[in-house]
């Protein structure tokens, strides 16, 4: 099944021969090694570039075992460019697997993890010979490794799974049964080869178990797996909620759940950020112009995945709908923020205070900023109101837009907010 993979293809054309190696990171079975051994290879062939010139590895192919040592690797690929006559493009996949080993040119008695021989060391040291590409799908390929220990000659592509424009352009029926299956099933692209939502579920189930959770406690040395388990499930059927490592950690021990501590949850949090798994989204004062400390919210970067682990027993729909565009916005490319609107209000008795309300997401980019706010619909005057509130309290002039889950056509409100469904903003916006 062939889909397009528009975005990333682009980013990967735009930084062909940029002198850089090109890190393509992201969840794994995402769609890393068919973006680059599939679309990209297929355009580069395309225009111009040989066959024998495109040299692909995989290191996770038991095939290619050898090549985990970075010294073999080396050797391998420089034999494969020498055999070749002009320029050459090399794509390693999943180069996570490639191991860390003694430098043995070096004298037993100084050798140390500190001059240790790493698959950066491969990596730099080819650059200069052919085009380089490579994709990492856990903590060792973190943006933060590509700008240091790539010597800032790393450039990262962040892969994600299907966007919805993506996953509809492989699905044959009505949009609305298209939405309501990328919100129940998500968009890891192998979920579209399953005909059954039985065999869909066993698919993600056993992906998060096998593949996921596994990585997470073998490369952490988790102990305890059943702490960290805990954990995720409190995160699912807290998605889109505000969440505080202290008090879960209170809540856990009060109803004998575990008792884990509030540092140890603070770390499974990171290990799920690291694997790809959620994303933060921090509390920004819109006012105040700074982030609030204390509390954040987490989406899962694939639904399904998060439907998965709840045996598909909690749909909410609110916070999926959340979810699905807090993810959406974040494929575009910016930085999205949970909005935090200090506003004077009326309380119940009708008298007068200060109350904190929340714009769903604030969302920067280098040029703008704009304000959303998701609902299910503003049928009514109250639930209208209610969206509403926080974004009549911006005073500022960056556009403020209502996404609903009805099929509305797009129009602006005569206070100049643009309302617009979420099919059509993730669609056509």
């Amino acid at each position: 099944m062939a889909i397009q993979r528009d975005r990333y293809l682009e980013q990967l054309i735009s930084k062909k021969d940029n002198g850089l190696v090109k890190v393509i990171t992201g969840l794994r079975r995402c769609g890393k090694t068919y973006l680059l051994r599939e679309l990209y290879r297929s355009w580069l062939l395309e225009h111009g570039v040989k066959k024998e010139n495109i040299i692909y590895l995989s290191l996770d192919a038991n095939a290619n075992a050898t090549y985990r040592n970075p010294i073999l690797l080396d050797q391998y690929l420089r034999s494969k460019i020498a055999a070749a006559s002009g320029r050459c493009y090399v794509m390693i996949d999943e180069i996570q697997y490639c191991v860390t080993v003694p430098n043995e040119a070096l004298p037993k008695e100084v050798r140390s993890s500190q001059n240790a021989i790493t698959f950066y060391d491969t990596v730099l040291g080819l650059m200069d010979v052919c085009d380089l590409y490579i994709t990492g799908s856990n903590s060792q390929m973190l943006s933060s490794d590509v700008l240091t220990n790539f010597r800032g000659r790393g450039d990262e592509i962040r892969v994600y799974p299907l966007s919805f424009k993506e996953f509809y352009s492989a699905w044959t029926g009505d949009p609305r049964e298209a939405f309501r299956e990328y919100l129940y099933h998500g968009g890891m692209p192998m979920v579209l080869a399953y005909q059954s939502n039985q065999d869909k579920g066993n698919y993600l189930r056993r992906l998060f178990t096998k593949t996921y959770l596994l990585d997470i406690v073998e490369r952490h040395n988790i102990r305890n797996s059943s702490n960290l388990g805990e954990v995720l499930d409190f995160l699912a059927s807290s998605t889109g909620s505000l969440i505080n490592p202290t008090k879960i950690a209170a809540r856990f021990k009060a109803e004998h759940i575990s008792d884990v501590s509030r540092n140890t949850i603070d770390d499974y949090l990171q290990y799920m950020e690291d694997a790809f798994l959620v994303q933060e989204a921090k509390r920004f004062d819109v006012r105040g112009k700074e982030y609030i400390s204390g509390q954040q919210k987490y989406y899962f970067t694939d639904l399904g995945l998060r439907n998965a682990r709840l045996n598909f027993r909690q749909f909410d729909r609110p916070c999926l709908l959340e979810n699905a565009v807090y993810n959406e916005l974040i494929m575009r490319g910016y930085r999205v923020d949970v909005g935090c609107v200090k506003a004077k209000v009326k309380n119940e008795d009708g008298k007068w205070g200060y109350k904190n309300l929340e714009a769903d997401f604030v969302v920067h980019d280098p040029e703008k900023q704009m304000y959303i706010q998701v609902t299910e619909g503003i049928d009514d005057i109250g639930k209208k109101e209610q969206e509403m509130a926080s974004l009549m309290h911006i005073r500022d002039g960056f556009p403020k837009m209502i996404l609903m889950d009805q099929d509305v056509p797009p129009h602006y409100l005569d206070n100049g907010i643009q309302v617009m469904s979420i099919q059509d903003f993730m669609l056509k916006y």
